[in-house]
């Protein structure tokens, strides 16, 4: 069973620790830096006089959200907010009611509004669980922010799940391009602690004599996640000499500019190429594709084709297309998936729904 136990801060840990006025700087640092108070709102009245900005901060109880709470709480002046705190109840543990009065009491204690919302629909074991709780957290999390009238929903989010992040994603596979993790700002959603470590937080709270609730089934390795947290993480720190945080960080960062690169390019590829007569939703000429250089040829037929099915492509059948166009064969066709077929057709690149399904 999953339990979960208060932790209780000693004072004596306090000693050597990072300065609690260090945490708090870096986080106005990020408010500032990363304009995590600029909503599309605010663009279109730059004028008005400003109101303080309603924030959404979600708290499932663990230490990450627990600081994050309290260190906006304790910045609420100085950054002009009117927090608001959301707690989710998935009702799959049997500590979900416990979780749930324990980050009540931080509502009280804080004296800002408490919003719950308890999953109806949630069965453990069922496909896709979490990513289903996940997309569920989002809708709620938009429908309440949309019923105070919109601004920002704040989650604690820090650095070591920005780490596991990018390492799930190679141990998955993806484009070099898209090798990136989760981002200061996505629409409504802000994460202010992306640079600040579990450590850090942790410590934040325990020199702040602050309780938070620990899930000891973080400890279970039955979930990848926690593989790559609980074995796969101690092992590349002890290879880089503590350095694996600052090297995928490099890499994101150099994904990330790849990706600004190629979503430039192809848009000049668009710009130049924009003729009323062709249309590139169904039908891609090979000539065009290939007056682009290889970099570019990937990722025209690759938005091509997502663009038009919806459907995910990876690099492997990418790469198995390309092989099929330099046969230099005419008339050709291959799965894509249940449903689409891509079919070479003399001098295009054809996509058809398969009728045959």
């Amino acid at each position: 069973m999953r339990m979960y136990r208060p932790i209780e801060s000693n004072s004596a840990d306090s000693e050597n620790k990072v300065p609690v006025d260090n945490l708090l700087q870096k986080l106005h640092k990020n408010w500032e830096h990363y304009q995590l108070a600029v909503t599309a709102e605010d663009n279109r009245n730059s004028t008005a006089a400003k109101k303080p900005l309603i924030v959404i901060v979600c708290v499932s109880g663990g230490s990450d959200s627990v600081a994050l709470l309290h260190l906006l709480e304790r910045q609420r002046t100085l950054l002009n907010l009117e927090p608001h705190l959301l707690h989710f109840n998935h009702q799959l543990r049997s500590e979900a009611v416990q979780e749930q009065d324990f980050v009540r009491s931080l509502a009280d204690q804080y004296e800002i509004p408490f919003h719950h919302k308890i999953a109806k629909h949630l069965k453990s074991g069922q496909p896709a669980l979490q990513e289903s709780a996940r997309e569920w957290r989002i809708e709620e999390s938009r429908k309440l922010l949309k019923h105070l009238g919109g601004g920002r929903i704040a989650t604690g989010h820090q650095a070591d799940d920005q780490l596991e992040t990018l390492l799930l994603k190679l141990l998955r596979g993806t484009h070099i391009s898209n090798l990136q993790g989760m981002q200061w700002t996505n629409e409504d959603f802000i994460r202010p602690l992306l640079n600040c470590k579990k450590t850090e937080l942790q410590e934040y709270l325990k020199t702040n004599q602050l309780t938070w609730l620990e899930d000891t089934s973080n400890h279970s390795t039955a979930y990848l996640r926690n593989r790559v947290r609980l074995e796969l993480i101690p092992l590349l720190e002890e290879l880089t000499r503590q350095g694996l945080h600052s090297r995928i960080n490099d890499l994101s960062e150099q994904s990330r500019l790849l990706r600004e690169f190629l979503d430039s390019n192809y848009k000049n590829w668009q710009q130049n190429h924009k003729n009323p007569a062709t249309n590139f939703q169904d039908v891609l000429p090979v000539k065009v594709l290939e007056q682009a250089n290889d970099l570019l040829q990937q990722e025209i037929l690759h938005n091509f084709i997502t663009a038009r099915t919806g459907q995910a492509l990876s690099y492997r059948k990418l790469q198995n297309i390309f092989a099929q166009l330099r046969t230099g064969n005419n008339l050709w066709e291959m799965h894509l998936s249940q449903e689409w077929i891509i079919r070479k057709s003399g001098k295009d690149l054809c996509l058809l729904q398969n009728q045959q399904q």
